[in-house]
Formats: C-alpha cells, structure tokens, sequence
C-alpha cells in the first residue's frame, strides 16, 4: 500500500472547516453555498438536479467510439473526462458534438490534459482546451506561474475552466510525497486562486474548504487493479474512506458491454454513497 495521505487518519476524519464540520460530511446543497467558484456552482447545481456524483473517463482513440459512448453515459453522468490527445481524428466537429450533448444531458466536459509548463505556454495551452472544455487537470509542479497562465489562457478567449490540481494519484510506484501534497493544496487553497481552481485530484481528503471538490479515479466495482500499475476501490469506498466528491471510472463502465445501465449502476451506489455521509 503506497498511497499518500495527509494525516494517518483517513480522508472522512482528516480536519474539519472553519465552521466546525468537515466537507465530507455537508451536503453538496450546503457546500454550494460556501462556493465562489463559478464551475464549481455549476457542477454542484448538475451533481444535485441529476442526483449523480459519477465522472465517467471515455477513453477511447476515435471521434466516433468517443461520441457513441458518451451518447450512452450521458444521462447517468455529472462530468465525462478525456483525453482529447489520444483521439486520432480529433476535430472541431467533435468539440461541437461533445458540447451539444453535454447541453442535453447535463453535464460537464473534463479534459484531463494534466498540464504541467510555464505560465506562458500554459496560457496557449489552456487557450485552445477552453474552446470546449469546463474541467481541466495540471499539475502544480511547476508553481503557481502555471494557475496564473491558465488564468491568462481563460481571459483571451472570455471562456472559464475549472482547474483541478493533482494532489495524489492512483497508480503504483508514484512519486507523490506528502509534503509535495501539502505544498500543493496549499498553492491551491489561496484566495487569489478562488475564482480559478475548482480542486483537487486525490486519494484523500486533502482540503478542508466545503467550496473545493475533490475527484478521485481508480474506481472499479469488480477489480482490485488492471494487472499493470492502476490500483482500484470501490465506489462506497471511495466516497466514505478516501472523502470523493465525484469517483471518477473508466474501464469499469467503459469496457461493460452495456456502457449505459453499468454508468447508471454506478452512479446510483456512488449517490447511495454520498447519501450516506451526510450529518447535518
């Protein structure tokens, strides 16, 4: 067991607000009001209209096997993650299709380009996904030059995206310390930032504030790992153990055979899950 955590504890019990109660335990309804961030409002709007806490990640390489999935999922889903650079025939029209159906069926687009340069190449960088994209991941390796480029990347257009920083990450063998941790939800949580950063990707509860998300992948109903590096936990787990807002699943809903009942099945025990926790 490799993960890294904040505290010794885990992410359910890991600190409280300044208000006495930890995010873990509010209601998304509450935390939407402790919540400036303008995705962040949106998507909690999306995650309690839809009852879904679920972010599906289509990984597939072809436009057509990408939008015949996310046709499937869509109802089910808060937020559908890609990797728009692994998609061999890319295009416009593809950007076009994604965004008029996450306009009928409600939900977020998530571009998990994990970025992670200096500010100005980021700026361009994040420029172009912003075409599309609400959600965006990078890494906070580089400093807070990078938020400020995405910032900047944002401005240029007059579009918004939600930033999530990678705080920890799933797999084995990762290089994530728990003072890296620390010093990037730090980065993160400053007050310059609301506006910019929607949260974190992590194993743990890492932050304490009720107006930030945090997105947990690795989570698979059936598998404890992919054979190769990428670890698994369940959806329950993975809400009441580790603090996920949203669980983040690929393979599990994406390699079923009925991508559609299988997205809807997860997003129920996900939501059963996060019903659970509420102590207001």
């Amino acid at each position: 067991q490799t993960h890294n955590t904040l505290a010794a504890s885990e992410g359910k019990t890991n600190g409280t607000t300044p208000g006495g109660q930890s995010p873990s335990y509010m209601s998304f309804k509450s935390r939407l009001q402790h919540t400036t961030n303008p995705v962040n409002k949106r998507l909690l709007e999306i995650m309690i209209k839809k009852e879904s806490n679920l972010c599906v990640a289509v990984d597939k390489t072809k436009s057509a096997d990408v939008l015949d999935l996310v046709a499937k999922v869509g109802k089910s889903v808060a937020v559908v993650k890609l990797h728009s650079d692994i998609v061999q025939d890319w295009s416009k029209q593809t950007q076009d299709e994604l965004i008029r159906m996450s306009k009928e069926n409600d939900f977020l687009l998530f571009e998990d380009r994990k970025l992670a340069d200096i500010g100005n190449t980021v700026k361009h960088q994040s420029a172009s996904i912003s075409e599309w994209a609400d959600l965006l991941t990078v890494h906070g390796l580089p400093g807070p030059g990078l938020l400020q480029g995405v910032k900047d990347g944002c401005m240029s257009t007059g579009k918004t995206l939600g930033v999530l920083l990678v705080a920890e990450m799933s797999n084995a063998g990762n290089l994530f310390t728990s003072e890296f941790t620390q010093a990037v939800v730090n980065m993160g949580e400053k007050e310059e930032w609301a506006h910019t950063l929607s949260g974190f990707i992590a194993q743990s509860r890492v932050s304490q504030k009720p107006g930030m998300l945090q997105l947990t992948p690795g989570v698979h109903m059936a598998e404890a790992s992919d054979k190769g590096d990428q670890r698994y936990t369940s959806p329950l787990q993975a809400v009441t153990e580790k603090g996920a807002d949203l669980v983040i699943v690929g393979r599990g809903i994406c390699a079923d055979d009925s991508p559609g009942l299988k997205a809807e099945e997860y997003r129920q025990e996900a939501w059963k899950a996060y019903i659970s926790t509420i102590q207001e």
